[in-house]
């Protein structure tokens, strides 16, 4: 066996060639925790860590920092909590040591992000061969590993030392000097700089998003001009205020602040420079108590939900947003899918650049490319050549979806772990159509989609030749019936003691819907469906649907299922397709501030008689939440979910709600003696089957169903639709009402 002493050497000399050709390695230590921890306590950081983890007395917060201690282990006494490994993002670390049963490779992602060059990464596991022969994703893990002469696999039956290997010429080391102004290290990183003055010295409402992989000096940017504006503003009252997910990812550019900004006063996280003052202040605090401030930095903004940089986007009109741009922050790509839409609609002359060039390490990292290529950071959306073209008549403005010309020639696949495996083309860009169209996409995705046993990958091709290019994929879990669920699994659900995996669509059903009965059917749930964007809003996900409901019912399911951030657009597919919603969840998606929907499709008989059930349960108490779980919910969707209402489920209109309706319409009665009146009308107007609303029309709907329905108070309804006051307000009810009236014939002969 590997002697300690021998193996200290080894790593010595290791780490230097590490450091001198500007890298970062990783090292595999193949075998049980008690030998790996025998070699690893070997090494002064780790030593020391361990002592700071069990008497925090008695350890430096620079012992800490220099290693990063991650997972479960009893013998390696972690100091990264196990769901907080993100905080890390933004600082620094020269060791990581990865001992985790799960292999949580999303941590394991994040937390290589933070190693320095001449770091190393030791990863512990159990026999890593082993391993490999029962999981594809560690197959593929592990030959990615031996690949690169880089990285080293130690196994605990070793014996003999590896050779001192010699250095590498490495020609384009990064020199740590600055040979730029300002301190900067590189062309890319001053020009970050300079672009963050002009925030300032340019136009309002110009925010400026700065990009980049990892390494590429963003946050070290932001200090170092931040240092030049408090500097350029001592005698003003200037204020910058900088925000992050965690005060600990702010770690290097307190650092570089203060190396750039000599003679700086600091209590806390507040830094003062003459009369210029920068502070750190929480997210949800920016957002909650407006400050005034000359400047808003948002560092790591990926790792931030995206409706909570709209709500700082909405407050401040001078603002940096710093991005890591590949997903393993947790938001995956929402930051560049959604957050930039926004700023497109909002702020039309938003400015962006984009750091390529590495500085804490060299170019062509070997972690680096170990972890884009394990986790498929890196992979590309390949551009289509494959045509689809709407159809419209020269009548119509917009395409309908029933008239969309889309060809037939396509063809649907369900493609195995091992197929996928044995094509790494196919794979990434399986993997690059899921990242680009799901914002919430993470590394272990990837993982899931190689080893979960219940998953099923569909996929549709333009065509049958071998050259054929991916159009849509979708990821599909079988769930319920028929997939290893017991009597004592139930009973441990209903009793609130355990929560099964893979079980998503049956276990809500039964622990929110009351439904007893719901670990009798089985499922197909639809965790995934992606479309390339290039072909988006041509019904091809419609069309990709229907072959996945095909599948389904091939597969003997009772249900096809789903659960998703809800919004009107997403909202509008499914229901489309045929499917019912059967619960809107209370709390918001920490990711992308949506509430989630679940929504079913009953594919027999007495599947669809229980999704009609669903529905109806769900109507019965909606108004009642509206007024406070669901209060958040847009008028937009709102107008949407009440359009799906059952009219036989619908309280009776009578005689006189009618002549009510009428009376405020005329202006002969006042709102408030008829309003329930209204209320009840409004509810059967909107299940009228009328799908040719104008724009304008359904404008006007939701101006009363934001009074009447959602209870919203006569200037909050003003201020949504931009009305001048409760005259304008009630005039376009009146509007509104009579409308309908006039068109539907909407008297006593449609009450119930």
């Amino acid at each position: 066996m590997m002697q300690v002493q021998g193996f200290l050497s080894w790593f010595n000399d290791y780490a230097k060639q590490a450091l001198a050709n500007n890298e970062r390695r990783l090292v595999v230590l193949s075998g049980g925790e008690l030998w790996a921890s025998s070699l690893l306590k070997s090494i002064e950081q780790v030593s020391a860590a361990l002592v700071g983890n069990v008497n925090p007395e008695l350890s430096s917060c620079s012992s800490n920092a220099a290693c990063l201690i991650y997972g479960d282990s009893t013998l390696l006494t972690a100091n990264v909590q196990k769901k907080r490994y993100r905080d890390k993002l933004g600082s620094e670390s020269e060791l990581i040591i990865f001992v985790d049963s799960q292999f949580t490779i999303d941590a394991f992602a994040a937390l290589s992000g933070t190693l320095k060059a001449g770091g190393i990464l030791f990863l512990v596991l159990s026999p890593l061969v082993e391993k490999a022969a029962q999981s594809l994703f560690f197959k593929r893990f592990y030959s990615l590993i031996t690949a690169m002469s880089a990285h080293t696999v130690i196994t605990e039956s070793q014996t003999i030392l590896f050779p001192h290997s010699a250095v590498p010429a490495i020609q384009e080391n990064i020199k740590s000097c600055s040979t730029y102004p300002l301190g900067c290290i590189t062309q890319e990183q001053y020009s970050a700089v300079n672009a963050v003055g002009k925030v300032i010295s340019g136009h309002r409402k110009r925010p400026l998003v700065l990009t980049a992989d990892r390494g590429r000096g963003k946050s070290s940017a932001l200090a170092i001009a931040c240092a030049q504006l408090m500097k350029a503003h001592e005698h003003d009252d200037f204020s910058i205020i900088i925000t992050a997910p965690d005060i600990q990812a702010l770690s290097v550019f307190y650092q570089q602040l203060k190396q750039s900004l000599i003679g700086v006063e600091q209590q806390a996280h507040h830094i003062t420079f003459g009369k210029a003052t920068l502070a750190f202040i929480p997210v949800d605090q920016l957002i909650r108590v407006p400050s005034k401030v000359n400047l808003v930095l948002v560092d790591e903004a990926a790792a931030i939900p995206v409706y909570l940089l709209e709500q700082l986007l909405s407050r401040y009109h001078r603002m940096v947003f710093s991005s890591t741009v590949h997903g393993y922050e947790g938001a995956g790509r929402g930051f560049t899918l959604k957050f930039q839409k926004t700023l497109d609609r909002v702020c039309p002359q938003w400015t962006s650049l984009h750091l390529n060039q590495p500085i804490r390490w060299r170019q062509e990292d070997p972690l680096e490319q170990l972890v884009f290529d394990a986790c498929l950071l890196n992979a590309e959306l390949p551009r289509l050549t494959t045509i689809v073209t709407p159809q419209l008549n020269p009548s119509q403005s917009k395409v309908n979806v029933d008239e969309r010309d889309v060809p037939d020639n396509q063809v649907f696949k369900v493609i195995t772990a091992e197929q996928l495996l044995a094509d790494e083309v196919l794979l990434e860009q399986v993997f690059a159509v899921l990242v680009t169209a799901h914002y919430q996409t993470k590394p272990s995705d990837l993982q899931l989609l190689l080893d979960n046993p219940n998953i099923q990958l569909t996929c549709l091709f333009s065509s049958q030749k071998s050259n054929a290019e991916l159009l849509a994929v979708a990821l599909l879990m079988s769930e319920g019936a028929g997939n290893g669920v017991n009597d004592d699994d139930i009973r441990a659900v209903k009793n609130s003691k355990r929560r099964l995996r893979n079980h998503f669509l049956p276990q809500s059903l039964f622990s929110h819907c009351g439904f007893e009965e719901a670990f009798s059917y089985h499922y197909l749930r639809i965790m995934r469906i992606a479309v390339h964007p290039q072909i988006q809003q041509l019904g091809i996900g419609s069309k990709f649907l229907n072959h996945i409901e095909l599948l389904a019912i091939e597969q003997g399911a009772d249900f096809l299922g789903a659960s998703f951030g809800i919004n009107a657009e997403l909202l509008s597919f499914w229901l489309n397709a045929g499917f019912s919603i059967t619960r809107i969840g209370f709390n918001k998606d920490k990711a992308s501030g949506e509430h989630s929907a679940l929504l079913v499709k009953g594919l027999n008989v007495t599947t669809k008689l229980r999704q009609k059930f669903f529905k109806s349960n769900f109507y019965q108490s909606f108004d009642y939440l509206l007024l406070e779980e669901y209060k958040t919910l847009t008028t937009e969707l709102v107008f949407l979910l009440l359009r799906q209402s059952a009219k036989e489920d619908l309280s009776t209109l009578s005689t006189l709600d009618i002549s009510n309706v009428q009376a405020f319409a005329c202006g002969e009665r006042l709102y408030s003696s008829c309003c329930y009146s209204l209320y009840l009308w409004l509810k059967h107007d909107l299940v009228l089957d009328d799908k040719n609303c104008s724009d304008e029309v359904i404008k006007n709907c939701s101006v009363l169903i934001a009074r009447l329905i959602q209870k919203h108070d006569s200037d909050t309804v003003c201020q949504l639709f931009g009305l001048t006051g409760k005259k304008m307000l009630n005039q376009k009810m009146k509007d509104y009402i009579n409308y309908r009236l006039d068109s539907n014939n909407f008297n006593s002969t449609n009450k119930q």
